[in-house]
């Protein structure tokens, strides 16, 4: 299923009887709980009767391949994947990221390092099959758990100050430990990672070289698109008030929401996870996880054309899943020096998914990031290259616009983000030397055989110098088709 556009608000799109007036944020509210509620009940309605997700209970063979996987890959004394171990880095607040690294002897001598930052509801294991590919062991390749996910701290706010201060300081970390003197540190991010990827490129430019941000988009930008969108029909429905015999004017209104309103469609899950707390809670978890399970089933590439599944997981593979987005089990809180935070444990009772969608709730994707002292200072020591995304030589581009090279690596079939509304205008929001591309797939591309491929192939690139241009490169070392949308020189 789809995952996370900004939410409806941070679209732009305002009440339109008065974005000021109380009268109009009462109307908009009243618009986004109904459109929730509606939804809510519908699914309600899907699960009970069609699915039958609530009689269904946990069976005793899913119980136990959920506690194998969790031992698999969250017991900190023993190897998550193959050359990796587990640590913990500590912000000067005391919150505890947990993070997986492959510190051998020849990747550490490279100089490089690649840092994977996950989304929703996912963990550092939504990366494994780029952590464990052969042609990427020769660079230091490090995988954190965003905070309220996987083995990582729980937040007070999952604000922008809440969010990017430590993953900030998380980079700072992974720079003075494994950066060599001239190495590259690329960052590999995806859906919620890829959002809070953007923020960084845009705001802490001088983190890494390059940013590959897959499944995601750029808030502002796309805030921007609804803007427009919404500007346009309104100027056409107050012509139509003053011609009201011109019929083509309202259909040519209507049409002109039409991306803004398929947007709403894909992203009526957000609308649920910002009902009031119970609501959304119970949406998280109905159904024995239903709303999970579907999830995992997209991520797994089950579901067809028809967007029916075309099989069911496994018991085993189903566990695979669930032990990566629910995390470590009780049972890893009591093994080795190392120590799960405290607030890990308390997630457990819900695999964490109430503590998960707070990052849909508090304001993230446009929220104001007033950084620390501290991390001004240490952005300001980091070396950086002059980009510009704009055209002019005094123009820096659009709010939000990337003041780093990226590249973005969108599914052809991702059903989170309306095509016009992600990718209309992208040029503008990119600096030199980035590029747009889709492949075929859906919204998990690092989970898809294709996805995954051109993934890899885009870090491997990025770590060794992006010799050549990133589309002969890509021709030379896959077969998978690949359209580039924008590349900008």
């Amino acid at each position: 299923m789809p995952a996370p556009p900004p939410s409806p608000k941070a679209l732009g799109v305002t009440s339109p009887i008065s974005s000021t007036s109380r009268l109009g944020e009462l109307a908009w509210w009243g618009f986004h709980f109904a459109y929730g509620m509606f939804y809510l009940c519908s699914l309600v309605g899907i699960v009970a009767f069609r699915d039958g997700g609530f009689t269904k209970k946990i069976t005793q063979e899913e119980d136990e391949e959920l506690a194998k996987a969790q031992a698999k890959y969250w017991t900190l004394s023993k190897s998550p994947l193959p050359g990796f171990r587990h640590d913990f880095f500590t912000t000067k607040d005391g919150l505890k990221l947990h993070y997986v690294v492959n510190a051998n002897d020849e990747a550490v001598a490279s100089g490089n390092i690649a840092i994977f930052i996950h989304g929703f509801p996912d963990s550092f294991l939504l990366w494994r099959k780029l952590l464990t590919s052969p042609n990427l062991q020769n660079h230091v390749l490090i995988a954190v758990d965003l905070p309220g996910y996987g083995g990582s701290d729980g937040l007070q706010k999952y604000n922008a100050d809440g969010l990017l201060e430590p993953l900030t300081a998380f980079i700072l970390e992974m720079r003075t430990q494994y950066l060599g003197e001239k190495g590259k540190v690329i960052m590999v991010t995806h859906d919620w990672g890829a959002i809070l990827g953007t923020r960084l490129a845009s705001e802490a430019k001088e983190l890494a070289d390059r940013w590959i941000i897959v499944s995601g988009i750029i808030p502002q930008h796309m805030r921007s698109n609804a803007q427009i969108h919404a500007a346009s029909a309104l100027q056409m429905l107050h012509t139509w008030i003053r011609q009201p015999l011109s019929i083509s004017l309202l259909k040519n209104a209507f049409s002109t929401l039409s991306p803004i309103r398929g947007q709403f469609r894909r992203s009526f899950y957000i609308f649920i996870f910002q009902l009031p707390q119970p609501l959304a809670n119970f949406y998280a978890t109905m159904g024995n996880y239903w709303w999970l399970r579907t999830m995992h089933t997209a991520g797994a590439g089950l579901f067809g054309r028809d967007d029916k599944p075309t099989r069911s997981l496994k018991a085993s593979e189903a566990a695979d899943y669930a032990a990566m987005s629910s995390g470590p089990g009780r049972a890893q809180h009591a093994s080795g020096s190392l120590k799960y935070p405290e607030s890990v444990l308390r997630r457990t009772k819900d695999l964490g998914m109430s503590e998960k969608i707070r990052i849909y709730r508090e304001g993230v994707g446009l929220g104001v990031w007033e950084k620390s002292l501290e991390t001004v200072v240490a952005l300001s020591e980091l070396p950086t290259k002059k980009r510009s995304s704009g055209a002019g030589l005094f123009d820096d581009g659009p709010l939000g616009a990337l003041n780093a090279p990226a590249t973005f690596v969108m599914g052809s079939r991702d059903p989170a983000f309306e095509r016009s509304m992600s990718l209309d205008g992208m040029v503008d929001y990119l600096t030199r030397d980035s590029q747009v591309l889709t492949v075929e797939g859906g919204h998990w591309l690092p989970h898809e055989e294709m996805g995954s491929k051109v993934i890899e192939d885009c870090v491997e690139w990025a770590l060794g110098g992006e010799e050549q241009a990133l589309k002969k490169h890509l021709r030379e070392e896959t077969n998978v088709s690949v359209k580039f949308l924008v590349e900008k020189r």
